[in-house]
């Protein structure tokens, strides 16, 4: 037997003795199991693509499991090392995010910056406008918003609050989840009808989260986004944040007749009003 396929035979046989027995090793790597019975023997080495696939399943290259054996018992010692210090997640969630990776070209289009306009829960009757940048990172789309506590005219350092979250489209509508990075106090999830536009404008729908007080209250809101552009002056664009009254020149019109309308939650949707 060749050194190259000596050091795979052990491998795998080692490799498989971290799960109940071969034949749950074949059935989750897609492979017939009187195949896989060869690959143990020695009679047979796996294609490139088995191979591959055993990679996968075992967490690693192809090159770590043609290793001399000492050496590979030791990358998976500390492999379940690492595995055992993760947070094991449900089963429900690792399909959600692959539904999340497969929708990249179907959020594209949403990239960029956008201001954000909603009634603020813990100034009532005032509109905050925020910062959201919704960027692509691996296969995955995440965004960042911050938010500028500060009304017009007022002295002072103006309060800023950071939130990270990733979007996705469930429902045939964008799902926007995010948490406060500074305290991880807060978690927000907001729900947009999508724009079937070339172009955005505006992005409408409702956001749910609680207050940024002490009191933590409930709260939902209509909330709207407007385009800003692929790249924008930061400073500037944080500075045009903050706490405004309905009434006010930063807040666009359409934007405040959207959000204070009456039943402003009840039955949220996109208004023929804005150029969606």
């Amino acid at each position: 037997m060749a050194f190259t396929t000596t050091n795979f035979v052990n491998n795998l046989k080692l490799a498989c003795s971290y799960f109940p027995s071969v034949s749950e090793v074949s059935r989750k790597v897609g492979i017939n199991r009187q195949q896989f019975m060869r690959y143990l023997a020695g009679e047979s080495f796996p294609s490139r693509h088995n191979l591959r696939k055993l990679c996968d399943l075992f967490g690693v290259d192809e090159y770590e499991l043609l290793m001399p054996v000492h050496q590979f018992r030791n990358l998976l010692r500390l492999k379940k090392e690492r595995d055992d210090g993760l947070v094991k997640l449900p089963p429900l969630l690792p399909p959600l995010l692959q539904l999340v990776q497969r929708q990249r070209a179907e959020l594209s289009k949403n990239l960029g910056y956008f201001h954000v306009y909603y009634l603020s829960a813990s100034r009532p009757g005032s509109v905050l406008k925020s910062l959201i940048h919704i960027y692509e990172w691996q296969e995955f789309t995440l965004y960042k918003r911050i938010e500028r506590l500060k009304t017009p005219g007022s002295k002072g350092q103006a309060e800023l609050y950071k939130y990270s979250g990733m979007v996705g489209v469930v429902g045939d509508r964008l799902h926007l989840i995010d948490q406060e990075t500074l305290t991880g106090s807060e978690l927000t999830h907001t729900i947009l009808y999508p724009s079937y536009r070339n172009r955005i404008t505006y992005l409408t729908g409702l956001t749910v989260g609680v207050s940024g007080n002490d009191a933590h209250r409930p709260s939902a809101s209509r909330i709207a986004l407007e385009y800003a552009g692929n790249t924008v002056n930061l400073r500037r664009a944080i500075a045009d944040c903050g706490l405004f009254t309905p009434e006010d020149p930063a807040v666009p019109l359409i934007v405040s007749r959207y959000l204070c309308q009456p039943g402003a939650v009840d039955g949220v949707g996109p208004l023929q009003a804005l150029p969606l």
